[in-house]
């Protein structure tokens, strides 16, 4: 920050410029590691719009218990205020419920998922296409694609070839010169 504000012809640059940069450029991140990741795995929606669980195995649609069974993680529900003031949960649900909720979910789980291969540029550049408001300006959008892009490149097997050949009229050539050079002395 400090080069760019120099750069810029700058003097100095306030914490609080930093530090709000810094937020920007972390949720941006999260925003493009999300929706890379929403495009891989499966993921459980909350209020319509949030994604969180990413990663959980998606529900069978062939078994019965394979549904939402509750609606505490699925809605939000309206808070009271207790005597003392303090705002508490209208609906407070129990460790037992909370227990046998995770044993049914864990039951419903698929028992072999098969995994991943790490995420590479072309999941990336999916993302990216299927998302294409995650980077706001046109311009930092189409210069990351790009870039994206350019590494998802990979030598024909014609480039492979003649770097091959010129390998080997390299180590000649060098061959030749060393013997030249032993003659001569």
């Amino acid at each position: 920050m400090f080069v760019i504000a120099w750069d810029s012809g700058l003097d100095a640059v306030d914490d609080a410029a930093v530090q709000l940069v810094m937020t920007a450029v972390q949720m941006q991140v999260k925003n493009i590691l999300m929706a890379l990741f929403s495009r891989r795995n499966a993921y459980k929606i909350r209020e319509g719009r949030f994604q969180y669980a990413v990663g959980c195995a998606p529900p069978n649609p062939y078994l019965q218990n394979s549904k939402n069974v509750s609606n505490f993680t699925s809605q939000s529900h309206a808070t009271w205020v207790s005597a003392t003031g303090e705002h508490v949960p209208y609906i407070v649900p129990t460790v037992d419920w909370a227990e046998s909720e995770a044993a049914l979910e864990a039951a419903c789980d698929p028992v072999s998922r098969p995994r991943l291969p790490p995420a590479s540029p072309f999941d990336l550049v999916e993302a990216l296409k299927v998302h294409k408001g995650i980077i706001p300006s046109h311009t930092v959008y189409a210069k990351n694609m790009e870039r994206a892009l350019a590494t998802l490149w990979h030598p024909s097997h014609e480039e492979l070839e003649q770097e091959d050949i010129h390998s080997q009229e390299e180590a000649i050539k060098r061959k030749l010169i060393a013997e030249q050079q032993a003659v001569m002395w």
